[in-house]
């Protein structure tokens, strides 16, 4: 069963910009491939004085939403960008999507005037993982954990004192069970992403995904931790997402035009096309292992020589050096924030 790419699965980048932009460097000058998904990854780019970046998608729909954010960036100071998304509280989203209208095109127009409800409720919970967390939050963590809980977890500790809080605290029977029910394959599968994107995993998903939030949950990086808090809270209030934090959001206005938005996979990035540095998510998990190599033989053409290549592993390992001996893995050290990945991998075209 092919996968549904007809609305937005996702709002926000649930992948650690931080992390990308500190392996992949250096940057300056760079041209960059990235995968769309929400826009929010290939925006933080333009911090890091590259030269263009090429934002590519198979979702018309994840591009629409790419395009009207790079148009309130472009056009808003940063509190209205933060109210029009849905981060600050706002009545005017409708107006502000109108004034917008000029630097928009048309598909990007047409599809948010008929769901213009996404607007006025806030763009980045109009996604279906976004929604799949909402009902985490609604129907699940309160037979778990009170409000007041939810909230001690993200007070700042050391991570012996916050390994002692997850441990005596918060690690329930009920958290164990619920949490592996409601993040297992085939509820995941139902309400966050889609079926067809579990055909290559083999692993036990509810399990895999508990342990990596276990050791999220245990470290004192959960302060800080902008994905967790609003997957527990619904709000980003302990951290902004890289592109929108006051000292990210001067300089990737200053270079907002720099993006160019393009439909298409990887295999549709022409092969005259030549990139720095590549950001592919974790794409190749959803791919068995012949179009998977497939994609590495276009990666080849399209990356210059020494570039570099980063992705997510999330429930399917993909790009293990000895499959390939063009590409030579390059160590990665960084902490990355988002628990449900396995690993951030970075290689670089020999």
């Amino acid at each position: 069963m092919k996968a549904d790419f007809s609305f937005i699965r996702y709002a926000n980048c649930w992948e650690d910009a931080d992390l990308m932009l500190d392996e992949l460097k250096p940057l300056s000058g760079n041209r960059v491939l990235s995968i769309a998904s929400a826009g929010d990854n290939t925006f933080a780019f333009l911090n890091k004085n590259v030269s263009e970046v090429i934002g590519f998608d198979i979702n018309p729909a994840q591009l629409s939403l790419c395009r009207l954010k790079q148009a309130a960036i472009a056009n808003f100071d940063r509190s209205d960008v933060l109210a029009f998304l849905g981060f600050e509280p706002s009545e005017n989203r409708i107006q502000m999507f109108k004034d917008l209208k000029g630097d928009l095109d048309d598909d990007t127009f047409n599809y948010f005037s008929l769901h213009q409800d996404k607007i006025e409720s806030g763009l980045i919970h109009s996604g279906k993982f976004e929604h799949y967390f909402s009902l985490f939050r609604r129907y699940v963590l309160p037979l778990i954990h009170n409000k007041r809980k939810i909230d001690e977890l993200f007070k700042i500790r050391s991570a012996s004192e916050q390994k002692q809080f997850y441990d005596l605290k918060w690690n329930t029977f009920r958290w164990r069970m619920l949490f592996k029910l409601f993040f297992s394959r085939a509820v995941m599968g139902r309400f966050g992403r889609d079926p067809s994107f579990f055909d290559q995993v083999e692993t036990n998903v509810g399990a895999s995904i508990f342990s990596r939030a276990e050791s999220q949950l245990e470290s004192e990086s959960i302060s800080r931790n902008h994905f967790l808090d609003y997957q527990l809270r619904g709000r980003f209030s302990v951290s902004l997402p890289y592109y929108l934090r006051e000292e990210n959001f001067a300089g990737i206005k200053q270079n907002i035009n720099k993006v160019k938005w393009v439909k298409t996979d990887l295999l549709g990035i022409n092969k005259t096309e030549h990139f720095d540095v590549i950001n592919l998510s974790n794409i190749f998990e959803y791919m068995n292992k012949d179009v998977y190599l497939q994609q590495l033989d276009h990666l080849k053409l399209i990356l210059k020589p020494e570039a570099r290549v980063g992705h997510w592993n999330l429930l399917v390992n993909r790009f293990p050096s000895e499959l390939d001996d063009a590409f030579m893995p390059l160590p990665v050290k960084g902490l990355d924030l988002c628990f449900f990945y396995s690993s951030y991998n970075v290689n670089v075209l020999k």
